[in-house]
């Protein structure tokens, strides 16, 4: 759904597939809301589920607002109590600001 936000070629194409990428979204808020044990997917540890996510949240806050205009903050996290923890929660890691991929290559490797 991510990706078909950003190759959407009419604005009515982007607006159709933002819907569909919030609704996605939204399965996952559902997911956590229903664990009273930590922000993380899986509880309150930091878990697989969390290393394979990160570069993916890293990205939309990049690319959306780059090649969308976007604000993934205000736009899309707003909506989502629990997500936008999560989110922040997997962006704040140490492991994963260290890891996390340069803004520039990740506009590089979308343009291309």
């Amino acid at each position: 759904m991510y990706y078909n936000v950003l190759c959407a070629t009419s604005e009515k194409e982007v607006q159709r597939h933002s819907l569909s990428y919030i609704q996605s979204l939204e399965a996952i808020d559902n997911l956590l809301e229903q664990n009273n044990d930590g922000n993380y997917l899986l509880g309150s540890d930091f878990s697989y589920a969390e290393c394979i996510s990160a570069p993916w949240v890293q990205r939309f806050y990049v690319t959306l607002p780059y090649f969308r205009g976007i604000d993934f903050e205000e736009e899309i996290l707003s909506k989502f109590d629990h997500l936008s923890v999560w989110m922040r929660e997997v962006c704040n890691r140490p492991s994963c600001v260290d890891s996390k991929c340069p803004e520039e290559e990740m506009i590089a490797a979308c343009k291309r």
